[in-house]
């Protein structure tokens, strides 16, 4: 089976990491850079993450994960809906619940023996594992599947909805957005993110001598004013939720910022290309790893 078939082209090979969960939340590759464990999954293969592993084919791969207390001894499988045209999360354990979270947006829950189909290519998977220690103020602990790829192309003569159009960002919108609603964009994901306030976007601007002219203060609240302001993306949207009138902040605007990440307009690629062209990477935290070739 090829990429063309299912509408992602040739190039459209999934890739998949496992990455450990640390106490602090922040997650890390598993295993030295060096003997890192990557899988590379064509539409026409199966990917199962497993304690045991197994013999790699072309139409069936293994990503091996160390056994955890707590951990099905094969937690995820990977797969095609030929039918769709989406790749397929499964649940393959018999016990506990995972967590699916696309680029951007909130982790859902997955039970046991159940399927969900991927709307993007850039997903998480938490699997939960049995802490080795407690920790103050955490209670969980998880493994980490992460899996990347190209973006699906529209197809041939595909015309999109009047109702839910790709958005065009000016460049100060997509700074905008990387500065106050970064956390929601890096990956891996963070367990907890959350929006920027203008005083954090000020202080990342100091420390890394990114603010822009005249003064930290006035950049980080004009990029604010983008957002939100009389001509700002928010509030020209006619899909955006009428929430908080005039007062609203920026935990109000959440909402349309999802709706963003679900029309694509914001995905993994574009925004590692973003934060290039605008110089704010470091309100990022996106692994190199994950950049495709």
């Amino acid at each position: 089976m090829t990429g063309s078939l299912t509408g992602y082209g040739d190039g459209a090979t999934l890739r998949a990491w496992l990455y450990e969960v640390r106490p602090d939340g922040t997650s890390h590759p598993m295993g030295p850079a060096s003997a890192r464990a990557m899988a590379a999954i064509d539409p026409g293969a199966t990917l199962h993450v497993s304690v045991e592993g197994g013999q790699n084919t072309p139409t069936r791969k293994y990503l091996k994960a160390p056994p955890a207390e707590g951990m099905s001894s094969d937690p995820v499988t990977v797969s095609m809906d030929l039918r769709a045209g989406c790749w397929m999360i499964q649940n393959s354990g018999r016990t506990n619940t995972l967590r699916v979270q696309q680029y951007g947006l909130s982790a859902v829950p997955l039970r046991p023996q159940t399927s969900m189909p991927m709307a993007g290519q850039d997903v998480a998977v938490w699997i939960p594992v049995v802490p080795h220690r407690s920790a103050p103020g955490k209670s969980e602990s998880f493994r980490l599947l992460i899996l990347s790829g190209t973006e699906r192309p529209d197809g041939p003569g595909a015309t999109r909805l009047i109702t839910a159009p790709r958005r065009y960002l000016s460049d100060a919108k997509q700074e905008a957005l990387i500065a106050y609603f970064g956390d929601h964009l890096s990956w891996p994901p963070l367990p907890a993110p959350h929006v920027r306030q203008q005083a954090e976007v000020e202080r990342i601007a100091v420390q890394y001598r990114l603010a822009k002219e005249p003064t930290p203060e006035r950049w980080a609240r004009n990029r604010f004013d983008v957002l939100a302001g009389r001509d700002g993306l928010f509030r020209d949207a006619d899909w955006f939720p009428r929430l908080g009138g005039p007062d609203r902040t920026l935990a109000n605007h959440l909402a349309a910022f999802h709706r963003l990440v679900e029309l694509r307009t914001i995905t993994l690629r574009r925004v590692r290309e973003w934060a290039d062209k605008h110089d704010v990477a470091p309100y990022l935290l996106i692994d190199r790893q994950l950049v495709m070739p």
